[in-house]
């Protein structure tokens, strides 16, 4: 299991799932990421954009994702972010790895169906 349950990288670790789910479903840039993390959860998922890049640049740097850069407008350069092969599997395994977490969880508060019961 990954990291993404401690304490120190939970916050990151729910970013990089939530940015590799969102380029799972197309190409996107910066702005594009924030907007769409927090319209597809409902306005729960707020990403600062200072957050953002940090995360983003440590998935290129791991191979995850890569970029290009696309020229808008006479002057405005876009980076939109593509999820690589080894991305979707990295995506996978954090997925896996969020689930079995989340249901502990909620096991444990009471949410999981027994109530701690037997």
């Amino acid at each position: 299991m990954s990291k993404l349950y401690s304490s120190a990288n939970y916050q990151r670790g729910v970013a990089t799932l939530v940015i590799l789910a969102l380029l799972n479903q197309q190409d996107m840039y910066g702005y594009q990421l924030v907007q769409e993390a927090e319209r597809q959860s409902g306005g729960v998922l707020i990403m600062q954009e200072g957050s953002l890049y940090p995360v983003l640049y440590r998935l290129l740097d791991e191979g995850y994702i890569s970029d290009r850069k696309e020229l808008v407008g006479k002057r405005m350069t876009r980076i939109y972010y593509h999820l690589e092969p080894i991305g979707l599997e990295h995506l996978h395994n954090l997925s896996a790895d969020y689930r079995a977490v989340t249901g502990g969880v909620l096991r444990v508060i009471g949410e999981g169906g027994n109530n701690g019961e037997e």
